[in-house]
């Protein structure tokens, strides 16, 4: 995959929220429950729910159509990226992004690898130029994860 390619597939920045609520897209999901609401929380909320403020991740994967940019967002915001082993996420980019949001996520892509990411293996699951739609699979190393804070078993 070109650079170009790679950075076109990056995470969007999000305001401050602890909580968020959306409706959920799926269209066989939305058909049967037009107004079912999910409520969102954020991976350091998970981890806090469930006592794992002191876990690592060997690895975290996020498949979570569009809303990766938000979570990736907030990972690098509460600074859980030293916990992080491995990163497999499915990027998604669609029809209706607006190009500064695209903008920004190439703002959020640079501050993930500056957090010591790098992609070993990636696959386009879907691209079109016209349609400005994108769907890539990517697996991530994390670099500067902190093995003597985090020692593997």
């Amino acid at each position: 995959m070109s650079d170009l390619m790679e950075s076109i597939s990056i995470p969007l920045v999000l305001e401050e929220v602890l909580t968020i609520y959306f409706l959920q897209e799926m269209t066989g999901i939305r058909k049967k429950n037009p107004k079912q609401v999910w409520k969102v929380r954020t991976l350091r909320q998970i981890m806090e729910s469930l006592g794992h403020q002191d876990k690592y991740f060997d690895i975290l994967k996020m498949d979570i159509e569009y809303h990766e940019w938000e979570a990736l967002e907030s990972i690098l915001k509460d600074n859980l990226t030293a916990r992080i082993r491995q990163l497999d996420i499915e990027f998604h980019i669609f029809p209706d992004t607006p190009n500064t949001k695209i903008a920004n996520f190439l703002k959020i892509y640079q501050t993930f690898k500056e957090a010591g990411f790098r992609r070993y293996a990636s696959k386009m699951s879907y691209y079109n130029s016209n349609e400005k739609r994108i769907q890539t699979d990517c697996e991530y190393m994390n670099l500067k994860f902190d093995f003597n804070k985090y020692p593997v078993p």
